[in-house]
């Protein structure tokens, strides 16, 4: 697995001051050249978050890292058709109510039979978790390589119950100083049950 790592600083208003790293090699590596450094760069973060629940717990985080000024971290899966990819996003604060989002990948597998390419849609009636990757289908959020259905090709984002949960661990965890993503983030990445 090659050592990959992206990061940006956002300023108080949450707009992209920097992006760096391999920022625009991921971007246009999954489809993303509408993403890359120059096109992004000034823009508000949550422009390029699709969904209002995410986009609350992204701004959640780093309101709260830019008034604690404490570090926070959070894994989170960024899956391709073909590829299991695990990250730890990391938030640091910075002078003058800025702050650092650097994003690790930490693992990647390489699946059997790759899943269909999906795009987000609006209209789309299947939830996808932007943070886990889980489907919800039936009466729970299923990892979708353990979905015995093909994935969709059309999604809308969100967070599942799970997610939400976590996010809830690690900024408490950040508010009390306790800051430990292996608690927090205990469980995660080894099947979901958040039915």
């Amino acid at each position: 697995m090659k050592f990959e790592q992206s990061f940006c600083v956002v300023d108080a208003d949450l707009r992209l001051l920097w992006v760096g790293g391999d920022w625009d090699d991921f971007a246009l590596r999954n489809g993303g050249a509408a993403c890359v450094a120059n096109a992004v760069l000034s823009t508000p973060l949550t422009a390029h978050i699709h969904d209002p629940a995410t986009a609350d717990a992204v701004v959640a985080m780093v309101r709260l890292v830019q008034e604690l000024q404490r570090p926070l971290k959070f894994d989170y899966r960024c899956d391709s058709p073909g590829e299991i990819r695990r990250f730890r996003m990391t938030i640091q604060p910075m002078r003058d109510g800025r702050a650092l989002m650097v994003h690790d990948l930490r693992d990647a597998e390489q699946v059997a039979v790759p899943m269909v390419a999906w795009r987000f849609a609006a209209q789309a009636t299947v939830n996808k978790c932007s943070m886990c990757c889980a489907i919800e289908h039936g009466t729970g959020w299923h990892d979708p390589m353990r979905l015995d259905l093909p994935h969709p090709e059309e999604v809308t984002f969100t967070l599942c119950p799970g997610c939400r949960a976590r996010v809830a661990r690690s900024m408490q965890a950040t508010r009390s100083g306790t800051e430990d993503p292996e608690t927090i983030n205990q469980g995660f990445g080894a099947g979901f049950s958040f039915s």
